[in-house]
């Protein structure tokens, strides 16, 4: 038997396993793209939004916690978009707690400023998607871990612990 003949033949076998292979990995790709864009949004928004929050009759005393406050949250936000969980889970709680001081407060707001009311409104939805987008990512994540120990009871001669292990 000729290796070429072999070669090409399990080529062919392995480029078409290959493909839902590479299926998946582009919606795991576009799943991480979401969590992402609404983190640095959450950031990037607390940042735009930076010169309404001064106040000067605070004095630098204030001013130092508004630019410690940022520099803080978008650190987490950074940490969170590079894949630390902790990160990940803190900027979700914090985000969830900023909805619930915020969005009680939105029909006042309105009825003050238009103005006020507006960005209050953008930074509830970009907190409010970041928190379901990093609550779908870790749920998707753990499907997919739950996933590969039960493909594991289809390798012949592997056990699902090792499976585990190896990971």
């Amino acid at each position: 038997m000729k290796a070429g003949a072999d070669r090409s033949l399990g080529s062919v076998i392995d480029d078409a396993d290959a493909l839902p292979q590479m299926r998946a990995h582009r919606s795991r790709t576009r799943l991480i793209l979401a969590p992402t864009l609404f983190v640095l949004g959450v950031c990037g928004w607390s940042l735009i939004e930076t010169p309404a929050e001064l106040d000067p009759p605070l004095g630098h005393m204030g001013i130092a916690a508004l630019a410690i406050a940022k520099i803080l949250w978008v650190a987490m936000g950074v940490a969170a978009v590079r894949g630390v969980r902790r990160a990940q889970w803190l900027f979700s709680f914090l985000c969830g707690l900023s909805l619930v001081a915020i969005v009680p407060g939105l029909p006042v707001e309105l009825n003050q400023s238009v103005w006020v009311f507006s960005q209050s409104l953008i930074e509830c939805l970009l907190k409010a998607g970041a928190l379901l987008a990093l609550g779908f990512s870790r749920a998707s994540r753990a499907s997919r871990s739950g996933g590969m120990a039960v493909a594991a009871w289809n390798v012949v001669g592997e056990s699902p612990s090792d499976t585990v292990e190896q990971r």
